[in-house]
């Protein structure tokens, strides 16, 4: 069994580097066509925890949890493009919008109706949930840090955010082929030459430790703001990291990921985190994986009739609801896919889309939750 923190450490990003590298090829496509790679991120180190291969509780979890996810909070959002979001049209910000309350909404109707059948912590689920499918992974995990749900507790949720937004895509993309829409893929993205080894690594090298030092302001600066039974210093410091990158993606130190592309390493991160939060999965919590599936069904029923309702008193195009559905609970991969299959000239609109749910997506988690809980 693995259990030194640092040879833990390495073996789960060498494992997470494997998984990457699995997805490249392509006699492998189908599986990840299946199941994205933070699903085999995650999925895998619970095999490896049940087959006792490292253990389920180790010293470099903890550390990962707290020191590792706000350095990645500030990577991915620190390119965020707020003033081309700004730019998407009155049209497409509502819809973005409507989709995100329905999700919050939808999940607390799903906390009301199933409650009995949920854990006692389903709350902080059904939050976590809303984060992921108002953002992204990025956004589950911090608004699972924020509440402090239990590592254990994580592991259906992962697993309907799954099940969910790809059944949800495949019902979308359903609907653009009985409109014959022209469903084929999106024109490839015109990428930036890669920049010098030298400077690109300097320029990760800043802006992890500006993340760093955002993180420990975060943290020094929750010590002294009221905390309640919801809100907790954990919840204060998440919240100040996320503000705080999302106010440097105005200024110049933005030119960190158009230029460099800082956010692959805070994907990087990413994934590490998901590895360490499944090697410390019980596999007897996925007996909770019914309750949020239905949970997480009604949820998603709810979001569609509230885009529904707005589109039809915006008079909005199907395919603009279809794409911030998409944005919502799939996500800045899955979102310009979608849009694409209804209208090529939508791909950049549902990238856009997808981008302001990472912006949103752990304010709408925590919010639902607290709503879950009241009610």
């Amino acid at each position: 069994m693995i259990q030194h923190p640092w040879l833990l450490g390495a073996t789960l990003v060498g494992l997470v580097a494997l998984v990457r590298a699995a997805a490249q090829r392509p006699s492998l496509h189908w599986a990840f066509a299946v199941t994205p790679v933070p699903f085999w991120c995650y999925a895998l180190p619970i095999a490896g925890t049940a087959l006792g291969w490292w253990p389920s509780d180790s010293p470099l979890y903890a550390v990962l949890s707290q020191h590792l996810l706000p350095i990645c909070l500030v990577l991915l959002l620190l390119g965020a493009d707020l003033r081309g979001i700004a730019t998407m049209g009155r049209a497409a910000l509502v819809a973005m919008l409507a989709g995100s309350i329905g999700i919050v909404g939808g999940m607390v109707a799903a906390g009301i109706l199933w409650h009995r059948w949920l854990p006692a912590n389903g709350w902080m689920g059904l939050g976590a949930l809303a984060g992921s499918w108002t953002g992204g992974s990025m956004n589950l995990l911090a608004v699972k840090e924020a509440l402090g749900m239990p590592d254990t507790a994580i592991a259906p949720v992962i697993v309907v955010d799954t099940m969910v937004a790809y059944g949800w895509m495949a019902v979308l993309l359903l609907a653009s082929a009985m409109r014959r829409a022209d469903s084929s893929a999106p024109p490839a993205e015109t990428r930036r030459p890669p920049a010098p080894s030298w400077p690109r690594l300097a320029a990760l090298l800043a802006a992890t430790a500006l993340a760093a030092l955002i993180a420990i302001g975060a943290r020094a600066a929750a010590q002294y703001l009221p905390v309640t039974r919801a809100v907790t210093t954990a919840t204060w410091s998440i919240l100040l990291v996320t503000t705080a990158a999302l106010a440097l993606s105005l200024t110049p130190v933005a030119r960190l990921e158009r230029r460099y592309e800082v956010s692959r390493l805070g994907t990087l991160c990413l994934l590490v985190l998901l590895a360490s939060i499944g090697a410390r999965v019980d596999l007897h919590a996925f007996r909770q994986v019914p309750a949020y599936l239905v949970a997480g069904i009604t949820a998603v029923l709810v979001h569609a009739l509230v885009l529904g309702l707005i589109g039809w008193w915006g008079r909005i195009p199907l395919g603009m609801l279809a794409t911030a559905s998409q944005a919502n609970v799939g996500g800045v991969v899955s979102a310009p896919l979608v849009a694409a299959a209804y209208d090529q000239q939508l791909a950049p609109v549902g990238l856009l889309m997808a981008i302001l749910g990472n912006v949103i997506g752990t304010y709408a988690g925590l919010t639902a939750a607290a709503l879950c809980r009241l009610a």
